[in-house]
């Protein structure tokens, strides 16, 4: 009888460990790098036109988002932080509510309709036109060279751009800690860089929950892509606080970190998504 209820104990710890590799293996490089030509991928060079949104609309959006969300932050040279600190519920509700308004819908982090899928993202409010910024991949960003092995065990959230940038949307350990520390030391006078809070339950940017997106299967068909996109070096100053993104390193050829061309990764929507449905991608679907 031992024996028994041992080996019905190891298949289901062996049945749980692959339903976890299922969805990691798509952020493991090496099982990508064997298995990419087996795999349809979406890859559009650069100078290409085919891209879901236009860089002048990520930019005009992102502005005007962001602009709307610093228009509570009243006094000179004071910030969301400083006002209200980070995973504030006031905040974040208000911020939500302002999302609401500029784009017409919210989404937000829900329990994943994917038996097992831990938490999804999710259109809460409003419907999702095709072609529309939906969210956005939040994280340190690593050059290729630089090292993220400690980082990267065990962790399913390690994005891969097309010119090998890594981004860390891990909002856990190790991961939490170096993106906090890169927080503290990026800042000009009393602005800091990126923000921090999409590492609490309390984003003050509520698009910074793309990492959450879970990869689509056969019922359900990917909804969004990834596409990148480099903030401009002379994105306004004060809603820099709201980007969440940094860089690992301090600098680059000597230029002060609000002067890097900082890169996001935005969710667009391929089809209109109505409120209730959750948002899928494909972890093979990079757009430039």
């Amino acid at each position: 009888m031992i024996a028994f209820d041992e080996c019905v104990f190891s298949f289901f710890s062996m049945e749980r460990l692959l339903k976890k590799w299922k969805q990691y293996r798509y952020r493991f490089v090496p099982w990508i790098a064997l298995n990419l030509k087996d795999r349809s991928v979406r890859s559009v060079p650069k100078g290409a036109t085919d891209k879901l949104a236009s860089d002048a609309y990520i930019l005009d959006t992102l502005t005007g988002l962001l602009s709307a969300f610093h228009k509570c932050c009243n006094g000179a040279g004071q910030t969301a932080v400083s006002r209200h600190g980070h995973g504030s519920p006031r905040l974040a509700d208000h911020n939500l509510g302002v999302m609401r308004e500029v784009m017409g819908f919210t989404v937000q982090r829900r329990v994943s309709s994917i038996a097992g899928g831990g938490r999804g993202v999710a259109v809460t409010d409003g419907r999702i036109p095709k072609g529309v910024m939906t969210s956005l991949y939040p994280g340190l960003i690593y050059e290729n060279y630089e090292p993220i092995l400690f980082q990267s065990l065990g962790n399913p959230f390690i994005f891969r751009c097309i010119d090998s940038l890594l981004v860390d949307g891990n909002d856990k350990c190790i991961s939490k800690f170096l993106y906090r520390s890169c927080y503290g030391r990026d800042r000009v006078g009393p602005y800091p860089l990126c923000d921090e809070s999409w590492l609490t339950d309390q984003p003050l940017n509520p698009l910074a929950v793309g990492q959450y997106v879970n990869n689509h299967n056969k019922e359900n068909p990917a909804n969004v892509a990834y596409q990148e996109f480099d903030v401009p070096a002379d994105f306004p100053l004060h809603l820099r606080q709201y980007l969440p993104n940094t860089f690992y390193s301090s600098s680059l050829d000597r230029l002060s970190p609000h002067e890097r061309l900082t890169r996001l990764v935005v969710l667009v929507s391929t089809r209109d998504i109505e409120c209730g449905e959750e948002l899928f991608s494909s972890y093979f679907t990079v757009v430039h």
